[in-house]
């Protein structure tokens, strides 16, 4: 107890304590604020990055599209809608997102919410996400959305599924062909989905995940 009244006592001590309390009270006022917006936007369920500044709803003028802002699509209409990224038939049907990021926006690109638990602690359950179809370059170690033809996720029992990307090539002739692809959870607790590829159609990855709204980066 002496220690603690010689240190209140202290003028340096004071001040950097009055200083973090300031700090701390402006975080929580602005956190409360962006809650508070994003409860009053039109229907949207943005619950997941409440709070989370990079993330808001806008009216997605013709002008904005893909230069400050992107759709908000769910996953299965993403292998639709983005296997063409110059299709632009459904945008008017669209709502649209401003996302805050140092990249810069392009056609393709789309903000989708993952469910589940598989990728946490990185994709947290309810994220939403900023995608980027197609996927160009390698896929290998990349984390990705697939469309599964003849699987499903064991989690979600769905045919899309968000994981890490591996496959093994065999040579066929004077090509080459997938032996077997590794969809590779992040959550040691989910084991990876290992797929026999005999149909090169049997799994489609239809985008590259780039950043997830709770953290700053990438993934």
């Amino acid at each position: 107890e002496e220690i603690f009244i010689r240190y209140m006592n202290d003028a340096t001590f004071r001040q950097v304590v009055s200083r973090w309390m300031g700090t701390e009270a402006y975080r929580r006022l602005r956190r409360a604020i962006e809650a508070s917006d994003s409860d009053a936007a039109p229907q949207c369920d943005l619950k997941a990055v409440a709070g989370a500044p990079r993330l808001t709803l806008v009216e997605g003028r013709p002008e904005e599209r893909y230069v400050t802002c992107v759709p908000l699509v769910p996953l299965a209409a993403a292998a639709g809608a983005f296997s063409d990224p110059q299709n632009t038939e459904a945008e008017d049907d669209w709502q649209w997102v401003a996302w805050q990021t140092e990249r810069q926006l392009a056609p393709g690109m789309f903000v989708a919410r993952i469910d589940g638990h598989s990728m946490e602690p990185a994709v947290p359950d309810g994220a939403h996400a900023l995608f980027r179809a197609p996927v160009t370059g390698t896929r290998q170690g990349k984390t990705v959305l697939v469309q599964l033809r003849d699987f499903t996720d064991p989690e979600t029992g769905g045919r899309y599924t968000v994981k890490r990307y591996e496959s093994e090539k065999k040579t066929d002739g004077d090509g080459w062909r997938h032996a077997r692809i590794t969809l590779k959870p992040l959550n040691p607790e989910y084991a990876p989905m290992v797929l026999a590829v005999q149909n090169e159609d049997a799994v489609r990855v239809v985008a590259e995940l780039l950043e997830v709204a709770e953290r700053q980066g990438k993934v």
